[in-house]
């Protein structure tokens, strides 16, 4: 993180789920000028020396930096999108259209001068898995199934072209199953499960739980984003952001299980199909960003269990 020092780091989408926890990360460095964008006013509370943009991502313009005063941004963490909270999310046209397409174009055009470079979180739903697939790499012929993963593709190349035309630099990251804590509003298999638990309700899995799935804790995907901003070349990516690693879906929620100490067991619907398993290939992220010791899964899950206990308390708390 140091190649970040001395710079202005513009991150969008810093109240999401990634976003956040990359905010944290970066605010900890005094020697970056750190600016966040925001569709709502953002608490700095306890971030120290931050610069905040209130603005509609699809509404942005050069006007709103001159009115904050910035006049260069050195590199762009864009992260903010519309991303389904569950499966029936997919194919919502009108926020995919506006945050996704119409956003990133805007920022683009928005920027007061080209930045050294922008970092892009795409998603792994470009490449549409269908069973059987085998292992997916970059070299997957990209077909997305709904049109979150097509809208993600459009901003890969929209990202690109805005660098070629300009002479910036770029890395498209491709992110798969991130969890940890701040993800509650997802319905995702790891959510989902922690949530059954701790409400003292049984975990549900489809079939047998035999197909498997790569989890990524959310502090290796930042260090992933932030490793991808400091590297020499120009043009990098699309690069998949994976743990490399599969595990049987049967097995993650066993593990939350024990590390909830629930006396829950799984209820399986044996009725409902196992379906396929997502295994991903992670060599071109380990050439371009480096290794690193990923958070275990155990450690990882016992992370997001505790964030979850004290979400619901919360909501609790309020009502």
């Amino acid at each position: 993180m140091n190649d970040l020092n001395g710079k202005t780091v513009l991150v969008t989408g810093a109240t999401g789920f990634i976003g956040a926890h990359l905010v944290e990360r970066l605010s900890g460095n005094k020697a970056i000028k750190l600016i966040v964008l925001s569709r709502r006013p953002y608490d700095t509370k306890g971030l120290g020396n931050i610069s905040t943009v209130t603005a509609s991502l699809d509404e942005l313009s050069r006007g709103a930096w001159r009115q904050a005063g910035i006049s260069t941004i050195d590199v762009v963490f864009h992260l903010a999108a519309h991303t389904p909270k569950s499966s029936s999310d997919s194919d919502n046209l009108n926020l995919i259209h506006r945050d996704n397409v119409v956003g990133t174009h805007a920022l683009l055009e928005s920027l007061p001068l080209p930045p050294q470079r922008i970092v892009f979180a795409s998603t792994l739903d470009v490449y549409g898995a269908t069973p059987n697939m085998g292992s997916i790499d970059e070299t997957t012929p990209v077909n997305p199934a709904a049109l979150y993963g097509a809208s993600k593709y459009y901003g890969e190349c929209l990202v690109q072209t805005y660098a070629r035309k300009t002479g910036c630099g770029y890395a498209v990251l491709r992110f798969g199953h991130i969890f940890g804590p701040g993800e509650e509003a997802y319905n995702k298999l790891v959510t989902l499960a922690i949530r059954n638990v701790l409400v003292g309700k049984s975990p549900i899995v489809f079939g047998t739980g035999s197909a498997e799935r790569d989890l990524l804790y959310v502090d290796d995907a930042v260090e992933a984003v932030i490793r991808a901003a400091s590297l020499p070349s120009r043009e990098v990516g699309p690069v998949n952001i994976v743990r490399g690693t599969s595990m049987p879906i049967r097995r993650i929620v066993e593990l939350i299980l024990k590390l909830a100490d629930s006396g829950q067991t799984i209820d399986f619907l044996v009725d409902k199909p196992d379906g396929y398993s997502l295994r991903f290939d992670n060599r071109l992220m380990r050439e371009l960003l480096g290794t690193w010791e990923y958070v275990s899964y155990e450690e990882g899950l016992k992370q997001e269990i505790a964030s979850y206990r004290e979400y619901l308390q919360r909501m609790e708390h309020y009502g």
